[in-house]
């Protein structure tokens, strides 16, 4: 029983917070390290076209392209539309003893947004991934068991294996009130869900190799608000100011914590020393906001940010993390052309262009240091010749974290493709 006490020890302390991913695997099927803290690092709820910009989405919309990161949009809806992306990204994380190259599949939001009264009251219903936790940390350590004179040394490695995040499915109206105002509520699922593993390897010694794995759910309700306003005609004729707000309330999650440790092929109950239960997890408000400026069809620049309590995350089963976590602000300034609205036969006229950055504070301070994001954002959008539907590609790069003090800096290279259907249901009249 001392040897399990041990094992069981070594996989609870046996790894630290922000340690980069180094392993003997050239590649690995992971993302952030700093996934690890917490429940997962958070995501960004825009779509591709935002994203491309590096924006939010929450002063700007398009005709045929669905979008949850504003629910005012939706009462601008005049055509059923759908939404469905993917993506992948590859993390290169360095840090004081070598690096690690990391690659990472997922599978983004979907969403149904419909029209109930054209272009004046319209329906979305969606499925978001908020936060991902999805890291693989391997360390080598050695220790001495016993007393110090005549103790033994052991050798030993740990594995810990961490995915899932915090999901969020919804459903909400959008209302445009007049030509110029928009105003829209949403109500949502969250739910979490989290498996965090630990193995122990023993490579020379009469201890056997354990796992151990903390099963993390939760569940609870939340609710959105937005508003767009529309200014025609501000600087000359045919140009468009658009200012978009919205707020996301805090979310007090009912979560469950399991665990369970296998010796061998061997069972064992660890409820009593870890402290198995159900308790609350808190999560901040979020305050979106930006302007848009179109001075006419071909051109649109945008300026969005965004502003996250994360100094008030309350976690009831790792309240020592709490006070890793900070307010989060982000800005983005971004554009797009649409060189086809001129009417030219060229090319590379058919297509949509977009480009732009963005400056993300984090939420995380780690050993006295932001983990900090800066990204550069490229995106084409490919029209269908045959309807309005429309193919989403966007590039991404960028820099996370430091290598000082322990921690890790990552290089961030992502792709996502998302697929725009347009016209669903409901067909645009042949006469106006």
């Amino acid at each position: 029983m001392k040897k399990l006490a041990l094992i069981v020890t070594l996989l609870v302390f046996g790894t630290s917070i922000a340690s980069a991913q180094t392993t003997g695997d050239a590649k690995a099927k992971s993302g952030s390290v700093y996934s690890q803290v917490g429940i997962g690092y958070p995501l960004g709820i825009g779509n591709s076209a935002a994203q491309s910009m590096g924006l939010l989405g929450v002063s700007f919309n398009e005709t045929f392209v669905g979008t949850i990161a504003n629910p005012a949009h939706w009462g601008n809806t005049v055509y059923g539309l759908g939404v469905g992306e993917i993506g992948v990204n590859s993390y290169n994380a360095t840090d004081a003893t070598g690096s690690v190259t990391n690659s990472n599949f997922s599978v983004g939001q979907f969403q149904l947004q419909l029209p109930i009264i054209r272009g004046e009251l319209g329906v979305s219903g969606s499925f978001t991934p908020i936060t991902e936790s999805k890291f693989r940390i391997y360390e080598e350590q050695t220790r001495v068991i016993g007393d110090s004179f005549q103790g033994e040394t052991l050798d030993f490695s740990i594995e810990n294996r961490g995915s899932g995040g915090l999901n969020r499915a919804e459903l909400g109206l959008g209302w445009r009130i007049n030509s110029n105002i928009s105003v829209g509520y949403a109500t949502s699922l969250y739910f979490l869900s989290m498996d965090d593993s630990y193995v122990a390897r023993f490579p020379q010694s009469p201890y056997r190799n354990a796992n151990f794995t903390i099963e993390t759910s939760g569940h609870s309700f939340g609710h959105r608000l937005g508003t767009f306003i529309r200014l025609p005609n501000v600087l000359k004729e045919d140009d468009q100011l658009g200012i978009g707000a919205t707020v996301d309330l805090p979310v007090e999650l009912n979560a469950e914590r399991k665990q369970t440790g296998t010796v061998d092929n061997g069972a064992l109950s660890l409820t009593k020393d870890l402290q198995n239960g159900e308790g609350p997890i808190k999560l901040p408000m979020k305050v979106s906001g930006g302007v848009s400026y179109s001075p006419s069809n071909l051109l649109m620049i945008g300026l969005e940010g965004l502003y996250e309590g994360w100094s008030g995350y309350e976690n009831d089963f790792n309240p020592s993390e709490d006070q890793l976590f900070v307010d989060r602000y982000k800005v983005g300034l971004g554009m797009q052309y649409f060189p086809y609205v001129t009417g030219s036969n060229k090319f590379l006229s058919s297509f949509k262009y977009r480009a732009g950055a963005s400056y993300d504070t984090g939420h995380l301070d780690i050993n006295g240091h932001r983990i900090n994001t800066l990204k550069f954002a490229f995106g084409i959008g490919i029209r269908s010749p045959r309807s309005n539907s429309s193919i989403d590609l966007s590039f991404e790069y960028g820099i996370r974290g430091t290598e000082t003090s322990s921690l890790a800096q990552e290089n961030i290279w992502g792709v996502r493709l998302t697929l725009n259907l347009a016209e669903l249901m409901f067909f645009r009249p042949k006469l106006q």
